[in-house]
């Protein structure tokens, strides 16, 4: 069976019995809270029961009032105001919101996202130029702008202001725009730093609602679904506000009257279901993704602002078919990589740089994710473009390597690159691939320990057979929803028997019943494990890494494992 390395994650046994104790709550329960930086009763009653009651003050975020001052002049006056995005699932979201919340206003409002291989990320000088040429007075930029410092400085020269709202990590200096609404700023004293950009933009159009004297309950309602969407598409962590955002913007989308989202939910097979931030991130994200990746990102904004239900039926299919067309591109290159990977001597490779020409770079970042997944360690993929002898690609990267620090070491070698710990984009001379391979791994060499390169699942609790339950399914439900710092749960137990097990589906998962000491059988579903049913003999002993949740089926509710990896048990 898979050799993987199962460990338990640390905590402080003492402070999580402390909290489970004061929240009357089970031990589990807790532990489950202490892993997640929550520590006291208040902290836990906040986590267990997100309201929009505790959304912050707009008005909290910097810069916020001379943004919106700035804005409700350019309401008052009918000044031509550009809502400039992104063309990921949070930049397309939070343009959306802006520009329906605009137009709800009566404002004179256009748009633009950029065309990811020509524009390429962030706003660009030349779209400054194009917004002069329409009489745009007023930018306004949504999850992106915040390192913009050439493109505003255009702005200035040409009379247009610029309004940024962003999340991404500010530089040494902000921009020299009207206003710079971001929480991760130096001099932010906002409460909760983890908004998505779609968050930012959310809480500016909230504060000029409030600013103009109507209904901020209504403002909220109206646009919790977008701000839903956007904030699970960009994985930011599920805490705080963006919990609050997303518990009650799963309510909200099966019930929003914007025609595009309600397309998108028919043509995905979700719509009449009870949603989950699993179906944003894994249903309708990728296919928001999916239109940028491939094309032009505008058609799936579009969509979200059309009120024509055959544009947005249109609008849709176009999106299913760029969908699978990203995921053929995606297959290919992922053969391409893996057969690269192939030649690498992997005992003396701690990063694994792969390249070809003409590689897809809206889709390379995912390859990278699910090569770096494979083989436990950083991936690189960049695409090569022979005629201009440069490179560009995403790289994702292991906890223990931090790739924005391996980038920087590698500065020497590199164009323009940026990013994070985990993921980070760049660009490269052809010329300096093979230099550039050979010192990120001589650096890696020194940063990753050999066993962090073993397979590993981190599972937060042992439990005993005798305590999965239902009162425990029901317990661990108010954890939803989950997502980024906020992960479902994951348990291991010992010494089950093994009373059935089949294929089932295509043959590629593995459904069992399974049984432990003094505890009632239950069912374990394993996706992609169906491999391992021929290695399970009946009456035989197995340790399980899973998930637990409520099955529902034909109206009945049953509690389920979900089973993640399984190893011979002893018995």
């Amino acid at each position: 069976m898979e050799d993987i390395v199962w460990t338990v994650v640390e905590c402080d046994d003492e402070a999580a019995e402390r909290l489970a104790n004061e929240i009357g709550m089970p031990g589990i329960i807790g532990r489950l809270l202490v892993n997640r930086g929550i520590t006291t009763a208040a902290e836990a009653a906040r986590f267990l029961n997100p309201s929009l009651s505790h959304l912050h003050d707009p008005y909290l975020l910097p810069d916020l009032d001379a943004g919106v001052d700035r804005l409700a002049a350019a309401l008052k006056t009918g000044e031509r105001i550009c809502v400039h995005g992104d063309y990921d699932v949070d930049g397309v979201t939070s343009t959306a919101l802006l520009v329906r919340a605009l137009r709800a206003l009566k404002a004179n409002v256009q748009y633009r996202v950029p065309h990811r291989r020509r524009d390429g990320y962030d706003i660009k000088p030349h779209a400054i130029d194009e917004c002069a040429q329409d009489g745009v007075g007023l930018v306004v930029t949504c999850d992106c702008g915040i390192n913009a410092h050439e493109t505003v400085n255009r702005a200035s020269e040409l009379g247009i202001d610029v309004i940024i709202t962003d999340h991404h990590e500010p530089g040494y200096e902000l921009p020299g725009a009207v206003a710079v609404i971001n929480p991760k700023r130096s001099d932010s004293t906002y409460p909760f730093t983890g908004l998505a950009g779609v968050g930012v933009a959310f809480k500016f159009a909230q504060g000029l609602v409030k600013k103009l004297g109507l209904s901020e309950e209504a403002f909220v309602s109206r646009f919790v679904d977008l701000a839903a969407l956007g904030t699970v598409g960009d994985v930011v962590p599920l805490l705080g506000e963006n919990r609050d955002i997303v518990k009650y913007g799963l309510e909200a989308i099966p019930l929003s009257k914007k025609i595009g989202l309600r397309t998108m939910l028919k043509s995905t097979g979700v719509d009449g279901k009870t949603l989950s931030a699993y179906h944003l991130a894994f249903v309708l994200g990728p296919r928001i993704n999916a239109v940028g990746r491939m094309d032009d990102a505008r058609a799936a904004l579009d969509l979200f602002l059309t009120k024509d239900e055959e544009e947005a039926k249109s609008l849709t299919l176009d999106m299913e078919r760029h969908n699978t067309e990203r995921k053929a591109e995606q297959e290919r290159i992922l053969a391409q990589a893996m057969e690269q990977v192939s030649s690498k001597d992997l005992s003396s490779t701690r990063v694994l740089v792969l390249h070809h020409d003409g590689w897809n770079s809206g889709v390379v970042g995912i390859v990278a994710g699910r090569i770096c997944e494979t083989f436990t360690r950083p991936a690189i993929l960049i695409s090569r473009d022979e005629e201009s002898g440069q490179g560009g690609g995403s790289a994702r990267s292991i906890c223990s390597f931090n790739m924005l620090e391996g980038l920087r070491h590698c500065a020497d070698l590199l164009g323009r690159f940026g990013g994070h710990a985990l993921a980070a984009g760049l660009h490269i001379p052809l010329a300096n691939l093979d230099a550039f391979e050979e010192k990120i791994n001589a650096y890696a060499m020194d940063v990753i320990p050999e066993e962090e390169l073993a397979p590993r699942i981190e599972v937060e609790a042992e439990l005993q057979p005798t305590d999965i339950n239902r009162k425990l399914a029901d317990t661990l439900a108010c954890m939803e929803p989950f997502g980024e710092g906020n992960p479902e749960p994951m348990f291991m137990s010992r010494g089950f028997t093994v009373l059935s097990r089949q294929r089932v589906g295509d043959g590629s998962h593995l459904k069992m019943r399974v049984q432990g000491e003094n505890a009632p059988p239950i069912d374990c579903i394993a996706f992609k494990l169906g491999h391992l049913a021929d290695q399970l003999q009946l009456g035989s002993s197995v340790d399980l890494c899973y998930n637990i949740r409520l099955n529902k089926f034909n109206g009945s509710e049953t509690v389920q494992l979900v089973g993640a990896a399984i190893r011979p048990g002893n018995r």
